[in-house]
């Protein structure tokens, strides 16, 4: 068998788990010895099959394939095969020739230019009645993977015909094995944005729990993301589902090292986007990567990756004022208490008010005067207005512009049970207005 290192390596599970499973599994499979000469599919090149041994090096394999190419098609042939056994021994072949040697894609290149077909042999064992969760597993990742490599042996309907049958409620596979293949697909330049715009490919991504899935599945959830966060257009979607918040919270829950540095990779390349790059910044993303250098990690060198990420944030924080960032989130219609809705704040950004002709100030109001906004929005725009009117020296003036002090007091006395702290607000903010009108009388 392949030394024990590699094969370790090659099945490691990200969270760590004991492999002995995964391993045994493995070594069953590649324990059977296939009679090639006993199978229709293969007894035409079985002299020749059976010189393939499961732990010769990838590389005498590879080779042995590339000279006999008959070869890729008995086996792809014997897919069709009933007999569990031989199909799965040449799954995993293939799966840990490829994982083992990249240039091994080649012999599907080859195979390409003799005519020979991988997807469909693949797809219809896929679409098998009662096939066995590894054979689709391992299917599903050969023929994906092929595909990212060597994309223009494939067309677009092979990939969204692979992804149907994937995500369909009938789908063979297991929750992982989905999700390798969409991985994989996702490599590709060339099908990557199409694959993402399919239907149900962003909610499979996005509905892996931050706090409970297996971390093999979430390390496969955040690889999607990294590769996602190399084209534009996907970017603007990852934006639209709060990308920035679902990191935030794996950063949170999960403590295994490889998740935590592919977030890590993941956030460098978001900091080149100006719209994620302010999410990162409203999210709070900097605490949490903060809070990981107090964990215990097995790499030293993690912490360093953590340090480091932390000062890139740090230095766009700095960059980013807290009045853009209080801004932002009025434009967003919601807000929560935080330090922009602090005294601290205030003190530091009231004569900011004045930019683009006092619209914060204005955005701050319509919240005030919208029937639709949320109780909580309303009680914190409240205190912000009243804290406008004790801190600017045009405080008053501009709020009685705005003719916004009716509704204020209309607030104060409101029945609504679920607004006790709108009325709290809305009768402290209505006393500073007042407070401020008894200081103008007095001078």
């Amino acid at each position: 068998m392949a030394e024990a290192a590699s094969l370790m390596e090659k099945y490691t599970v990200a969270d760590g788990s004991d492999l002995s499973k995964v391993a045994e599994t493995h070594q069953q499979i590649l324990a059977f010895k296939p009679d090639w000469e006993s199978y229709e599919a293969t007894k035409g090149c079985a002299h020749v099959m059976k010189l393939i041994e499961a732990d010769a090096p990838a590389i005498k394999n590879k080779a042995l394939i590339l000279s006999h190419i008959a070869i890729l098609g008995a086996s792809m042939t014997a897919m069709s095969m009933q007999d569990d056994k031989p199909v799965q021994w040449l799954l995993t072949l293939f799966y840990d020739l490829l994982r083992e040697d990249a240039t091994a894609y080649s012999i599907f290149e080859e195979g390409a230019k003799g005519q020979m077909t991988i997807y469909k042999p693949l797809m219809a064992l896929l679409g098998r009645q009662g096939v066995d969760s590894y054979s689709a597993d391992k299917a599903a990742w050969l023929l994906s993977a092929v595909m990212s490599h060597l994309p223009r042996c494939f067309s677009q309907a092979d990939v969204t015909g692979l992804m149907a049958l994937l995500l369909g409620s009938d789908s063979p596979c297991t929750e992982l094995g989905v999700l390798e293949a969409i991985t994989n697909l996702l490599k590709s330049d060339v099908f990557r944005g199409a694959v993402w715009a399919l239907p149900g490919v962003m909610d499979r991504i996005f509905s892996i729990d931050s706090k409970s899935a297996p971390s093999p599945c979430l390390y496969k959830c955040v690889f999607a993301i990294w590769m996602l966060s190399f084209d534009s257009e996907a970017t603007k979607t990852l934006q639209e589902r709060q990308v920035i918040k679902k990191v935030r919270d794996i950063l949170a829950h999960s403590r295994v090292e490889k998740v935590i540095r592919l977030c890590l990779t993941v956030l460098k390349n978001f900091l080149g986007n100006k719209g994620l790059c302010e999410d990162i910044v409203t999210e709070g993303i900097l605490e949490a990567v903060q809070q990981l250098e107090f964990e215990k990690w097995r790499d030293a060198e993690l912490y360093d990756d953590i340090r480091d990420m932390a000062t890139l944030i740090s230095s766009e924080v700095s960059e980013m004022s807290s009045f853009a960032r209080y801004e932002r989130e009025l434009q967003t219609g919601t807000l929560q208490w935080g330090f922009m809705h602090s005294s601290k704040f205030w003190a530091e950004n009231a004569l900011k008010f004045e930019s683009n002709d006092f619209r914060a100030l204005k955005l701050l109001a319509g919240l005030i005067m919208s029937p639709l906004t949320d109780a909580t929005t309303v009680a914190i725009a409240c205190h912000d207005l009243g804290e406008f009117v004790t801190l600017h020296p045009f405080g008053k003036k501009k709020v009685a512009q705005l003719q916004v002090k009716e509704r204020v007091m209309e607030l104060m006395g409101s029945t609504d049970t679920y607004y006790r702290e709108v009325r709290r607000e809305a009768l402290l903010c209505c006393q500073k207005i007042m407070l401020n009108k008894w200081q103008d009388m007095e001078k």
